[in-house]
């Protein structure tokens, strides 16, 4: 193990194809055939990277390596190659946005990851920072503090990597709206930076705090942040982040309604990230920007050009990194696939483990008894663990699907009806999980995550969605609610809430789901209304939403 590790330390600079060949030519030579094959992997790997640098894009030069180096890997039966190969093949998927792809390797190194013993771990700082990136970009924003926060314990403060790792973690408190604790990472990243020379960084953590500023309103020490980055980017020829800190100061100056100084900016960004295919999503919030701008302008020529970009790019994403991307993985099969292959692994592990280990087996029997008997226990915990987020995740997925399936259509009643009687039936399904998970074994998880109950929370009708769907109904059904202001005066929202849901279909248990109070509550209210106007009966007679 420690020789692998120093020859992936002494090559990872390395970016020249036949420098690389020559290194491990010499290598092979001293090395028995077990250690070739291992070596062969790391080979692979790296000639892989340096392809994939010069296409700059998916290729089909590095898939083939990556594919020769898994192969061996299976062979060798080494979990902590294993995980560096998938670590480091999935990363490769991720930095040209091919999220789907770059997703069973993760999801696998993961698994792995978090089974091994710390020991076997290849590149550990490496591994768990690059699962940390990819879990905090797909959402599972605790699994990547965890992993940054192992990545921190086995990375050197001297090393430029340490602020790299304290910078992601501020990002994901940042996303988190945690700003203090974000604030607290920028800064010690910041020091870090500055201790280690690492000027790049340094620009991307002002670039960072600026945000930070933002929130606070102190858009004046943002802005001069933001120029700071971009001076500093250009001087280090990294175009990426001058494109990113450019986004930034665009839309700074568009929300200070400087449009001249937003629209240039954002057009210095627009240039480098239309380069690049990988780039979209950042191309799409440039546009959105654009769009914003054109708005503000009344140039409609513009805006007609800029909605058809957009659709354009969007149907791009659906492939690549966008948010509809999440929808069409099939986490069932994966995760079935996935199970199947970790099982394998996980037997042929063993088995290495027994063979090698059979006269301590004999001499320490009965604590292998109990070792194994600890195994079975976390092991079947973990699993447990893993039903229940998977099953939180599927549901929160169908949720998603109904949300943007509204967000993508014109918006109209009968959208409305169909969203709601979505969300009814998911209601319905997250309740029998609710009284199903209390009468089994795993009714402890639900009592210290709640991850279902929160669901089931987030599916009630809030303030926000109220007002859209009342806005809505009234523009839709204004004669029925001229009827309703006149023969029914003062009505309350709540009153309200209640006649447009029926109005529009719903009985009185879809009701009680959606606005979260009981079946009783909506009968009385029913009731209330029934003795407070004489001509209740007349309510719901006049143009319904079916006329």
């Amino acid at each position: 193990m420690i020789m692998l590790e120093y020859v992936i330390n002494q090559n990872k600079e390395v970016n020249d194809s036949v420098l690389l060949k020559n290194n491990f030519e010499k290598l092979n030579s001293t090395s028995n055939s077990y250690l070739r094959k291992n070596l062969d992997v790391i080979y692979y790997i790296y000639l892989a990277d340096i392809y994939s640098k010069q296409f700059d894009k998916v290729n089909s030069k590095s898939n083939q390596l990556y594919a020769k180096a898994n192969k061996i890997v299976k062979e060798l039966g080494n979990p902590g190659l294993q995980i560096w190969l998938h670590t480091k093949f999935g990363f490769y998927y991720y930095n040209y946005s091919e999220y789907q792809k770059a997703f069973p390797h993760f999801m696998y190194a993961s698994r792995v990851l978090d089974t091994t013993d710390h020991s076997e771990i290849i590149q550990k700082s490496n591994v768990y920072k690059l699962n940390a990136f990819f879990f905090g970009n797909v959402g599972n924003v605790e699994k990547s503090k965890d992993y940054l926060k192992l990545a921190l314990d086995y990375t050197n403060n001297y090393d430029k990597e340490y602020g790299n790792i304290l910078n992601a973690l501020g990002a994901l408190y940042y996303e988190s709206k945690n700003y203090n604790n974000a604030k607290h990472y920028y800064e010690l990243a910041k020091i870090s930076a500055q201790k280690n020379h690492d000027q790049i960084r340094y620009a991307k953590i002002l670039g960072d705090l600026a945000l930070i500023y933002c929130h606070n309103k102190d858009f004046e020490k943002a802005i001069a942040y933001l120029k700071t980055d971009i001076d500093i980017s250009e001087k280090e020829n990294d175009e990426r982040n001058v494109m990113f800190a450019n986004i930034r100061l665009g839309k700074i100056y568009l929300n200070q309604n400087n449009i001249t100084e937003a629209k240039k900016t954002i057009k210095l960004a627009e240039e480098y990230a239309s380069t690049k295919d990988y780039l979209k999503s950042f191309e799409l919030e440039i546009n959105s920007t654009l769009l914003e701008i054109a708005l503000k302008e009344n140039d409609t020529q513009e805006e007609l050009k800029l909605r058809r970009k957009l659709s354009d790019i969007e149907s791009h994403l659906e492939k690549t990194d966008g948010k509809a991307i999440i929808d069409k993985i099939n986490w069932d099969i994966q995760k079935k696939n996935f199970d199947y292959k970790f099982e394998a692994e996980q037997e042929k592990v063993e088995r290495s483990k027994l063979l090698k280990n059979a006269l301590i087996v004999i001499i320490s029997l009965l604590i292998l008894a109990i070792f194994l008997v600890f195994l079975a226990l976390k092991r079947k915990m973990k699993i447990k663990n893993s039903d229940y987020e998977n099953k939180v995740l599927l549901l929160q997925i169908e949720k998603l699907k109904s949300e943007n399936k509204l967000n993508h259509t014109t918006k109209t009643l009968e959208d409305y009806k169909t969203y709601l009687s979505e969300k009814n039936q998911q209601i319905d399904t997250l309740n029998k999980e609710i009284t199903k998970i209390q009468s089994s074994n795993s009714h402890d998880i639900e009592t210290k995550k709640g991850e279902l109950n929160k669901l089931l929370s987030s599916h009630l009708m809030t303030e926000e969605n109220w007002n859209n769907f009342k806005e809505l109904f009234i523009k839709e059904q204004a004669e029925y609610y001229n009827f309703l202001t006149i023969n029914f005066p003062n009505l309350t929202n709540s009153n309200l809430r209640i006649i447009f849901l029926q109005k529009l279909g719903l009985n009185n248990t879809e009701i009680a789901h959606l606005l979260g109070i009981t079946l009783d509550a909506v009968k009385k209210a029913k009731q209330r209304l029934k003795k407070k106007y004489d001509n209740y009966d007349t309510l719901f007679q006049e143009n319904s939403v079916d006329d």
